[in-house]
């Protein structure tokens, strides 16, 4: 995208329902900026377009004229210069604002540690779950999201909660800052486990096996109650956990995640990529 759209009049932009001003046609595009999957696009006149592609959103550069593997339905954002037609699918979030203005969108901060990285600077989540984040903030939540650190997925947040016995409506103002730190090192110290044994193999599967994740109807393997499932309104996934032994600060919300079926749901798409592997 930076090769083909920097320094580039813009002949057409299409933002469909995103807040903020609309970037005008004719005007340079001078960056365009990667931090995890969020994807920043800096106009010469200091407009923003910010894109957060959470799991399903994702970029597609053609040349003009060229046939797209997407429908149309899907598109969030296009941008064209006389050469090339940049498209945004399916993005979680669209937004402009004004560079300067960064912390009127929720998405501003940085990124948080990768927890792939066995370098990664943990401490710098805890810091960010303990002072950053809203206390009313699901921890299951806080989990997923990139800017308390990345590389953990649905599936470990679901097992590392279980792990720590902490039920997926925990709040994070209600945990310690010894809670957090637990759970943080759990949360690394399983997805590199899981890394570690699959990376002679093809990755793409979890095969040390899962405690939570994906086995709903089946017995726990701590307390030997049935694991259950729900789906999450706000983000459409699948969560796990075990109500006999995940009560650890129980916040249950009942009207916020109606049953999702018996069946076990697959959890290949979920499990998390060395660093490098993954693109937008």
């Amino acid at each position: 995208m930076r090769s083909a759209l920097i320094g580039r009049p813009t002949v057409r932009v299409d933002t469909g329902s995103a807040h903020g001003p609309t970037p005008q046609p004719g005007r340079v595009i001078e960056r365009v900026d990667c931090r995890g999957r969020e994807l920043d696009v800096v106009w010469d006149d200091g407009l923003v377009l910010h894109t957060a592609l959470r799991r399903s959103g994702t970029w597609h550069l053609y040349r003009m004229g060229e046939r797209w593997r997407r429908p149309q339905r899907q598109v969030g954002v296009m941008l064209e210069n006389d050469d090339w037609v940049a498209v945004c699918f399916n993005a979680a979030d669209v937004e402009t604002f004004r560079a300067g203005a960064e912390r009127r969108h929720p998405a501003s901060g940085p990124v948080g540690p990768d927890v792939t990285d066995p370098s990664a600077d943990l401490s710098a989540a805890v810091m960010t779950l303990a002072g950053r984040v809203a206390p009313h903030t699901r921890v299951r939540d806080a989990l997923l999201d990139p800017h308390v650190m990345r590389g953990v997925g649905n599936v470990f947040a679901a097992e590392a909660l279980w792990e720590n016995r902490v039920s997926p409506w925990a709040r994070v103002g209600d945990m310690a800052r010894s809670d957090l730190v637990m759970l943080v090192k759990s949360t690394a110290r399983l997805v590199r486990e899981h890394l570690a044994a699959a990376a002679p193999r093809s990755l793409g599967y979890a095969p040390l096996g899962l405690s939570v994740y994906a086995r709903n109807g089946q017995d726990c393997h701590r307390c030997a109650e049935v694991i259950e499932v729900r789906r999450v309104r706000a983000d459409g996934r699948l969560l796990y956990w075990c109500p006999g032994c995940q009560t650890r600060f129980d916040h249950r919300l009942l009207d916020d995640t109606p049953p999702a079926g018996a069946r076990p749901a697959e959890y290949l798409i979920d499990v998390p990529r060395p660093s490098g592997g993954l693109s937008i």
